[in-house]
Order: C-alpha cells, then structure tokens, then sequence
C-alpha cells in the first residue's frame, strides 16, 4: 500500500488543471483560429512527455524537461501563455536526484524564459510572472523531494529498528527459556532419581523428593511465564540459595565466598541468570564433586566466578554458553573461560 506522499507524488492527472493558464490571454484577446490550432498542437505534443516524465531518471528526465520548455518557446510569439509549458519542466526537474544538478537546470529554465520574452519585446507582465513560478514551483519540487527521501529513510531505518528489537528480544527468549528450562529439568530428573532410590528404602523422605519435583515443576512454569513476559530475573542471593540446593541434590560439595547481597541489585539481575546457567553446566557436565562459588564487589563493577574441579572446559560454547555471554555483552559486561588442572573456571564481570 502506497504511503500519503508516494501518491502525492505519482499524482499526475491534477496537476494538469494548471494548462488552464494557457489560453489565459484569450480573455482579453479573441485568438485566432491559427493560434487554437498551435495551441492544441501544443498540449498534445506536452501531454505524452509530462506523463513519461514521471517515469523518468537522470539524463532522460532532463531531456523530458527541455522539451517541455522548447514547446513554451515555439509557440511563444503568439498569444498563448507559453510559460506554462517551461513552469511544467521546472516542476519535473526538480524530480531529479542530483539537488545541485536540479537546482541549477531550474535556474537555466528561469534565465531562457526571460531571454525569450525580451527578445520577442514582451511585456514584462506578460513573462515575469512565469519566470517566477519557474523558480517558485522548481525550488518546492525540490524541497517536496527531498522530503520524500528523508521520510523513506526514516521509514526503513523505523522497520530497520522494529526488526532488530522483535530479533532482540527473540534472543531474550530463547536464553531465558534455556536458562530456566534446563535449570527446572535437571532439578526435576536429580529429585526423581533419588525419589526412586528412597522409594523402597526410605519412603516418607521419598515423599518428600516428590514433592519437591511438584514444587520446582510450579516454579519452573511460574519462570517460565516471567521469561515470556520479559519480567524474568530474581535476586542474586536468591538464585544463590537455589543454586547451593541444586547442587547439593547432584551430590556436589558448594562452597561460597563472598556477600552475594552486597552486589548491586541491577549488576546481581544479570549475574543471577549467569549463575544459574553456570551450576546447570556443571551439574549436567562437569561430572565434578566440588563447586565454588565467589562474589566480588568492586567500585566499578561486580564479578562472578563459579569454579568446578571436574572435567576441563565443561562449559561448551552452546547455546546457554552463548546466551550467558550475549546477557553479559548486552549489560557491559564480559565472560572469561578456562581450563584448570582439573576442572573449568568460569568468570563473569558486569558493570556494578
């Protein structure tokens, strides 16, 4: 669907009710029959040029405009409003792409218009007015084109940004729905492994595995919807809480240094999520049996480091790797790995 200025500007028939100006001196001067042939022979040579010109680019929209005015010119000894012909070309030309280019063709037009009429001795009010409009009616052109083009630029670069914010925040998405979904999973199949081992041994603790699963299944779900509705995202404290009892339940030893509550609480938002997905690698990965978690909290940023002493570089570059660095990246932060001798060191700082 066109937009208002496109069809404003692909309009053609409406201007035509400007050839009215053309046998305008007939008014006070009857005109002869010679004088309606050649005007007639006027407009309809114009015609089928005006309406290619509007399909026109470059050198042949200029020779369009000339003919244009060559037509004003040719029948300019008669009584005939010819400068109509020429305030058309300027019109059209200042179409053109180049406004230097346009700018100047106008100029021309304007100066041949006044040459013509003092050279055929007419009055000035019998031309003036049409050098004027040939100036008035091309520098508007111009102005109306190039606002045109602005307001297509502006438009794309509008659609450019909507584009990128619906890939934004379907990136958003898919991490957090990693990071809750393979944290909420693995809990899930950790509980129901041990909840199967007490079954027969110890049934009440059993019970009480399983009721666990139901709970971290309606966290999970209520996560799950904080993620879609881009209000996911707790405390660090409290997702460190949540990670010492995930791995706690994988038969890992954690072990914390630091105050996570004495990190900020917009640097802590996102340092949660990457620790969330930090203990899910290495519950899932690692196959480690010691866990250490360390907060620092500087004057200019917070960090994170989660260490494991299980296989080395557990954490493969994959899609929670990749989310965690994008979250990271997006905040100002960064994320570093190693390998350790055993085990994998995984540092996260962000802006405090």
């Amino acid at each position: 669907m066109q937009m208002p200025y496109e069809r404003w500007r692909d309009a053609r028939l409406p201007w035509l009710a400007y050839l009215i100006f053309v046998p305008f001196p007939w008014l006070w001067a009857p005109p002869t029959a010679t004088t309606v042939l050649c005007a007639a022979i006027a407009i309809a040579v114009f015609l089928p040029i005006y309406l290619v010109a509007f399909r026109l680019q470059g050198r042949l929209l200029l020779v369009a405009c000339a003919a244009m005015v060559a037509i004003g010119i040719a029948v300019a000894p008669l009584p005939i409003g010819w400068t109509t012909f020429a305030i058309y070309g300027a019109a059209t030309i200042g179409r053109i792409a180049s406004r230097k280019r346009a700018l100047l063709t106008i100029a021309v037009i304007a100066l041949v218009v006044a040459v013509t009429g003092m050279l055929l001795q007419q009055p000035v009010l019998w031309f003036g007015p049409g050098v004027l409009f040939v100036g008035m009616t091309g520098v508007l052109t111009v102005s109306q084109t190039a606002y045109i083009e602005r307001t297509q630029a502006l438009l794309a670069t509008q659609e450019e940004v909507r584009r990128l914010a619906g890939t934004a925040e379907r990136e958003r998405i898919t991490r957090d729905l990693h990071d809750v979904v393979g944290r909420t999973l693995t809990l899930v199949a950790l509980k129901a492994d041990l909840a199967a081992r007490l079954l027969d041994r110890d049934p009440a603790m059993a019970k009480g595995e399983l009721e666990a699963i139901a709970a971290a299944a309606r966290s999970g779900l209520a996560e799950v919807r904080a993620a879609l509705s881009g209000q996911l995202g707790g405390s660090l404290a409290t997702e460190t809480v949540a990670s010492l009892a995930a791995l706690e339940t994988a038969g890992i030893q954690p072990v914390v240094t630091g105050d996570p509550a004495a990190v900020p609480a917009d640097a802590g938002a996102v340092l949660a999520m990457t620790l969330r997905e930090a203990v899910t690698n290495v519950i899932r990965h690692a196959g480690a049996r010691r866990c250490t978690i360390d907060f620092e909290a500087g004057p200019g940023d917070a960090r994170l480091v989660v260490e494991d002493d299980g296989v080395g570089l557990s954490f493969r570059e994959g899609t929670g790797l990749r989310g965690m660095r994008q979250r990271l990246v997006a905040a100002g932060g960064q994320l570093e790995l190693r390998a350790l001798q055993p085990g994998t060191r995984l540092e996260a700082s962000v802006p405090a």
